[in-house]
């Protein structure tokens, strides 16, 4: 079988990587790239990576002299003759071309996939109650502004060839594709812990790992949440390797859990017109200006806390106005508007416009009054094996998920992790192989495929889930070295509603 590889960059935005100069393949010298969670049992993948290293001579890939710039699309493919795929799809994040006329003249390409701006934006929602994982992430994903892999033809503000009237006025298509499952749980209460905002990538984590479930994205750049049952429903493996591998790392009771404790967060409601917030000092408000202020919600003890409801901001009651700070001079509370410009969860963002012709102070004191949501102190739920603790050596799983506030979900998802964990076992943690052995394997498998390994030596034999793929292409597509971080697929042996056997799969999933 022969595979060749191509690499292109989408330089006009236009989504098909077919204009003049967009294929790179014949530069490239190496390409490395990874996808998928950092280690086995995680629920969120860490943000993909590309690096493909490049011929510089002409300066092609020299960005103070060409038109190649960040945040340009990249896509890796393979052509094995019959299959077209895809292994990788994101933004060029940086360019380092090495100096020196008379050097290498190489330059190295960074790509990042989309989970990376999910690591920067910082986010938050109104309030959620009573939600699956899935509705958070749909929010969550709608709010962040990703770079659309296409903008040619699209409203741009600001931008030639973006934002000429009649011409390029549409607006831009869904920020990121996604393909989200169901959640299994459903959450009393999400955001309100959240403060003045959290990274978007850590908001879907704290429901994903509530959930154990999944998120990721695929090679095409899609988001993806699988919820906690999908791969228990997942009984069919997808490829074997028997004896056949270029490496494999094994070990014998290291996955071994002695004791699961999950922390959780009860909640309670408080009182409806109570004071979520407060202004501790006065604040200038500029003659006929405008100023915006981010109000944290905060119960008496400065913790945060959510606001179910919120009242808009009453003149005299809430807010006062003067053209002293300490409130000695002229009244001008008439002549101040204060208004909600965003709600959410866990804080609101206030618009303060003055219709005075002179400066106004917003005295302190001011507040927003509504409906508060409190944390109680959080609780652990604790499960351990005492078979396991004596014979084995002491080892604790502990799960931190505010997202959680019931007692009964914190205690099924103890007893299941512990169920899973607490005998030893032999575990094969990373496999690698080569397209010389194995061309379609290493081409066609990807996140969450399940495959069987057996291997003669240690007399094991077992299914897997591949939760992270890491790919060495060089020599012109000669050589292409895959290693795939697994793990295990013995969850599948507990019991889950409508897909499990009376008396075969005796222990109940979570």
């Amino acid at each position: 079988m022969t595979i060749s590889y191509h690499v292109a960059i989408d330089r006009d935005d236009d989504g098909d990587f077919a204009g003049s100069g967009e294929d790179i393949t014949a530069d490239v010298l190496l390409l490395e790239w990874k996808l998928g969670m950092q280690q086995a049992h995680d629920s969120m993948a860490q943000a993909g990576t590309a690096r493909i290293t490049v011929r510089n001579v002409d300066q092609a890939y020299s960005p103070e002299v060409t038109s190649l710039q960040p945040g340009q699309v990249i896509r890796i493919q393979s052509d094995d003759g019959s299959t077209v795929r895809t292994h990788f799809t994101g933004h060029i994040a940086a360019v380092e071309p090495q100096p020196g006329e008379q050097g290498q003249r190489r330059a190295v390409i960074h790509a990042v996939d989309a989970l990376w701006q999910l690591q920067q934006h910082t986010i938050r929602l109104p309030p959620q109650v009573n939600v699956r994982a899935d509705a958070v992430i749909e929010q969550i994903l709608d709010r962040v502004p990703f770079r659309r892999t296409r903008l040619k033809g699209y409203w741009v503000l600001g931008k030639t060839d973006h934002s000429e009237l009649g011409s390029n006025t549409r607006l831009p298509i869904r920020n990121i594709e996604r393909a989200l499952e169901t959640g299994e749980t459903q959450f009393a209460y999400v955001g309100d812990t959240w403060g003045d905002g959290i990274p978007a990538y850590e908001a879907i984590r704290e429901v994903v790992v509530a959930e154990r479930g999944h998120f990721l994205l695929d090679r095409s750049g899609q988001a993806v949440f699988y919820n906690r049952h999908h791969l228990l429903r997942d009984a069919t493996s997808t490829a074997s390797f028997a004896d056949d591998m270029a490496g494999l790392a094994y070990d014998y009771g290291t996955e071994v859990i002695s004791q699961v404790q999950v922390l959780l967060l009860p909640r309670q409601t408080g009182s409806a017109g109570s004071v979520l917030w407060e202004l501790d000092s006065p604040q200038l408000i500029p003659a006929q200006g405008e100023v915006q202020l981010l109000a944290r919600f905060r119960d008496d003890e400065q913790r945060p806390i959510g606001a179910l409801t919120l009242l808009l901001p009453v003149p005299g009651l809430d807010f006062e106005a003067n053209r002293q700070p300490d409130g000695s001079g002229q009244d001008g509370t008439g002549s101040l508007d204060v208004s909600l410009r965003a709600v959410d969860f866990s804080a609101a963002l206030l618009e303060i416009r003055s219709r005075a012709k002179r400066d106004l102070y917003l005295l302190a004191g001011a507040r927003l009054r509504g409906t508060p949501l409190f944390t109680g102190d959080p609780l652990v739920i604790e499960r351990i094996s005492y078979g396991s603790l004596a014979f084995y050596s002491p080892r604790t799983l502990r799960f931190d998920l505010p997202a959680l506030d019931s007692v009964a979900q914190a205690e099924s998802l103890a007893r299941y992790e512990l169920a899973r964990r607490k005998s030893p076992r032999g575990y094969a943690h990373r496999l690698t192989l080569s397209t010389r052995q194995h061309p379609t394997q290493v081409l066609a498998r990807t996140l969450l495929d399940r495959i069987t390994i057996e291997e003669a030596q240690t007399g094991h034999a077992a299914d897997y889930f591949i939760v992270a793929e890491a790919h060495r292409v060089e020599l012109g597509g000669s050589q292409h070295q895959v290693t795939w971080t697994l793990e295990s697929a013995h969850a599948n042996t507990f019991w889950l509603l409508n897909h499990s056997r009376l008396n075969a799969d005796t222990v109940l999933a979570y």
